[in-house]
């Protein structure tokens, strides 16, 4: 298997990446969906015991991608944090020093439906945040997908999964990438997150992912 996968889709060549991101060399550009930062910490607040690496690590995880890709804008598919009670003190430390380190990037974020609920992130963080939808460089881009779209589109929100059932009884379920050439859905980025087992469809392309590997399914599996 291999960590990245090229795609055509819709005039633009996209790199599809093991660690549940797009990156789009044209524009310097990475995709992320669904982090849901402090998500653990809202767990926390709620009296279960969760520890908060959760967040630290995916920030690591997105500075070893700017390096990786030489990226210059990452933008955000919906719900940066998870809950208004998850945005704590030491969130908001690990946020900042991660900007910090990536001072020179562009962020966009559109706003997903956690965000909503959540606000915005905190000003130091200088994320400019956007409706659902907004164009960005050209990509429709969504946190909740729709049906029919008038325009083609990136978007998150369902935490897509997908369960490989092998010549015996035994199975794998991964998260993975929703291919089509109406949209794509992103798997969720945090770590701390759930999956959904979507069913594809005529015409849909799944690539599933463990974060390190990722493999394209053959369309008649």
């Amino acid at each position: 298997m291999k960590n990245s996968i090229p795609i055509r889709w819709n005039k633009h060549e996209f790199l599809l990446m093991a660690e549940k991101v797009i990156f789009w060399q044209k524009q310097n550009v990475l995709f992320v969906a669904d982090p849901h930062f402090g998500k653990a910490a809202t767990f926390r607040n709620s009296g279960i015991p969760v520890p908060e690496e959760n967040t630290l690590e995916d920030c690591n995880l997105l500075s070893h991608l700017v390096q990786k890709t030489k990226a210059e804008t990452i933008i955000f598919l919906g719900d940066f944090f998870h809950a208004r009670s998850g945005k704590t003190d030491k969130i908001r430390k690990i946020l900042l020093n991660w900007r910090k380190k990536n001072s020179n990037i562009h962020i966009h974020l559109i706003r997903g439906n956690h965000d909503l609920n959540s606000g915005d992130p905190w000003p130091e963080l200088k994320i400019l945040s956007h409706s659902d939808p907004s164009t960005i460089l050209e990509i429709e881009c969504r946190h909740l997908p729709i049906k029919n779209p008038r325009k083609p589109y990136l978007a998150g929100h369902i935490h897509p999964g997908f369960s490989l059932t092998g010549s015996g009884k035994g199975s794998i379920r991964s998260a993975c990438f929703l291919v089509n050439s109406k949209y794509i859905i992103l798997p969720a980025f945090g770590t701390f997150t759930g999956l959904k087992n979507v069913k594809p469809v005529t015409g849909d392309r799944i690539f599933l992912t463990n974060g390190e590997e990722i493999l394209k399914i053959p369309s008649n599996h």
